[in-house]
């Protein structure tokens, strides 16, 4: 996937002079957060406002790297960039029903040093990341916010459960990678740089519920198990939903011993 723009967003980006490739990569941000340097290479990330056609706004988040590549069985030798992957797997989430941040535009061109990449999302408005709501629970009182999360923790656990339904594995999920639109809202999931599809959908299943168990320690066991009777779509703890926590708690001694 060389070049891809969103359906809609070809008229957004002309009407902000950003309609090409180089306005895109040659454009003066503040970075959203630091650059990231290394082996040669760069990658950051900047948050821009749009003005739309009818007089609206966008907002979206722009990634540029250059030179940054990692090795993958498509390419043992040379490496790809890593945002073909992330933007693949975007395309693949956004066309299968599947929250996550809607692809805008991705495209990458080759320079005397390296690749240059671009790919662009649009913001998740009025989310926060599933770390950060923790945070703020656990500083006031955690008790008052159970009903909130009697709505969150099914919406976390049906997102994961669809991701896996095709085989496909987060292989990052943390907390911060979850991001829930407020007050107790749909969930969706970021930073899909590492997704991969598995041999089996349990494979993708004990990788990533591993990774969120050991990643939510503050939640209490009731929390859990609402999560996986959501995730099993079970009314009651049956058999299989014991094995699953069984086999969680077993996942999580050995990567605390």
């Amino acid at each position: 996937m060389n070049e891809f723009i969103g359906e809609g967003w070809q008229a957004i980006l002309e009407h902000n002079d950003l309609g090409s490739f180089e306005s895109l990569w040659n454009l003066q941000a503040d970075w959203f957060e630091p650059p990231n340097q290394r082996r040669g290479g760069w990658s950051g990330v900047s948050r821009i406002h749009l003005r739309t056609p009818s007089g609206g706004e966008e907002t979206i988040f722009l990634k540029r790297q250059e030179n940054h590549t990692r090795k993958t069985w498509r390419h043992p030798l040379s490496g790809e960039p890593t945002f073909r992957g992330e933007a693949r797997n975007l395309r693949l989430l956004n066309s299968s029903g599947i929250a996550a941040p809607q692809m805008v535009y991705y495209a990458e061109k080759r320079s005397a040093k390296g690749w240059q990449v671009i790919l662009a999302t649009r913001e998740l408005r009025g989310c926060l990341p599933l770390d950060r709501l923790v945070q703020n629970w656990r500083k006031q009182d955690w008790a008052r916010f159970r009903t909130q999360r009697q709505k969150i923790i099914p919406q976390v656990a049906e997102v994961v459960r669809k991701l896996h339904a095709l085989r496909l594995a987060h292989n990052a999920l943390h907390a911060k990678h979850v991001f829930i639109q407020e007050p107790g809202g749909a969930a969706y999931l970021i930073d899909l740089e590492k997704m991969r599809r598995r041999i089996s959908r349990r494979t993708a299943m004990l990788r990533d519920l591993d990774t969120l168990n050991r990643r939510t320690a503050a939640f209490s066991r009731t929390d859990r198990l609402r999560f996986l009777l959501a995730y099993l779509q079970r009314e009651k703890a049956d058999a299989e939903v014991r094995a699953l926590w069984h086999q969680l708690v077993v996942l999580e001694k050995r990567k605390n011993t």
